[in-house]
């Protein structure tokens, strides 16, 4: 609501295409995108965008960083092509403005790297993922946030090549690390407690599996909201696993839940609402209707 009365004010003020009211449409949309409302985040960012590259030019900074903050948006959504070509965008741009070793740079490498993980390509992901987090040790120092986010991230890659041992031991240390340095229930650490969580799912580590994702999903919930998609991912992955251990009551329940929260979100002809629909019905034809 802040951030949509500072914009207000600076449109009426300075105009819609003063670098200012530019730098709002940003911040609006970063809060929009905390939020899941990816829509209107993706809407704004084009706008900011398409401002920045007609009054400061393709290659300013400012620019840079709205092409990698569309980048961002579009790849939560799916969007994972028109993602990694403007990540390569902002990245190249930023090595010629910046330099190689600049924080805003290391930060294009690992966006860059998260991109191609989703899509497949492994190989250069971890690639990149070990240049931004040396970079970023050497920059930033071990303990600093951005630091711990590539850990996090590289530690995801080799948990996908199936290097488990250094993925769990990553993601325990980047744990630790945010736990100290942002607190508990901060959602970057949520995060990390969540992502453990999984490795020790596929370990067959199911107790302190379990224990962690209700951890992960009792923090999202206070910090993001029911409907919020990190809480719902939770809801999921924390009804998998009960039903893995066969507790089907409660995980039928969270399927539920989880079925219902991505109708809010995205409406009952999305993908991810198929997807979970289907999934529902296979629960139930497998152990009978959810109660």
């Amino acid at each position: 609501e802040l951030q949509r009365k500072a914009l207000a004010g600076r449109e009426t003020q300075l105009g819609a295409r003063h670098p200012a009211t530019l730098g709002s449409i940003n911040n609006l949309a970063l809060v929009l995108k905390q939020q899941g409302k990816l829509d209107e985040a993706e809407e704004l960012q084009r706008k900011a965008l398409a401002g920045r590259e007609t009054q400061l030019g393709a290659d300013h900074p400012e620019t840079l960083t709205s092409i990698s903050h569309l980048a961002v948006v579009l790849q939560q959504k799916g969007k994972l092509d028109e993602a990694e070509e403007l990540q390569r965008t902002a990245l190249a741009g930023r090595e010629t403005q910046l330099g190689a070793d600049h924080p805003k740079t290391l930060e294009s490498i690992s966006h860059l790297a998260v991109v191609l993980e989703e899509q497949g390509k492994l190989d250069e992901a971890e690639e990149l993922q070990r240049k931004a987090l040396a970079g970023r040790e050497t920059q930033l120092g071990a303990d600093h946030p951005e630091t711990l986010q590539s850990i996090s991230h590289l530690a995801v890659v080799l948990e996908k090549l199936g290097k488990l041992d250094e993925a769990e031991g990553l993601h325990r240390r980047a744990l630790e690390g945010k736990e100290s340095q942002l607190g508990p229930q901060h959602p970057d650490t949520l995060t990390s407690v969540h992502n453990l969580a999984v490795l020790l799912q596929k370990q067959g580590k199911l107790e302190e599996a379990e224990q962690l994702y209700r951890r992960s999903l009792n923090g999202r919930e206070s910090q993001l909201g029911f409907g919020h998609p990190d809480t719902l991912r939770s809801v999921f992955n924390l009804a998998d696993l009960l039903e893995a251990k066969g507790s089907f009551m409660e995980a039928g329940q969270l399927y539920v839940r989880h079925l219902q929260g991505l109708e809010e979100l995205h409406g009952p002809n999305h993908a991810l609402t198929q997807r979970s629909r289907s999934n529902l019905e296979r629960f139930q034809r497998e152990h009978g209707p959810v109660g």
